[in-house]
């Protein structure tokens, strides 16, 4: 799989967020983002957002109906 445009980029996030890419698909997205503000910038927020949510709800229980509306914003995997 080529991620060289911007949607494809986009289409691995959460997987090259999650560290779950092959070196070779990895390597060609950080080059793409190396050229492209718009992803990166896609990729920093989700990835600050994950970060965050992590952090903040280390210790604390996250309603359901919360985890719901961020999956609807976001998709499902957007906190694996």
């Amino acid at each position: 799989m080529m991620a060289t445009d911007c949607q494809g980029t986009l289409d691995e996030l959460h997987r090259f967020l999650d560290q779950e890419l092959s070196a070779e698909l990895h390597a060609e997205i950080m080059e793409h983002l190396a050229g492209c503000t718009d992803c990166q910038q896609t990729f920093d927020f989700h990835g600050e957002l994950k970060r965050v949510v992590r952090q903040k709800a280390q210790n604390d229980e996250i309603p359901g109906t919360l985890l719901e509306k961020i999956a609807g914003c976001f998709g499902d995997d957007w906190l694996d």
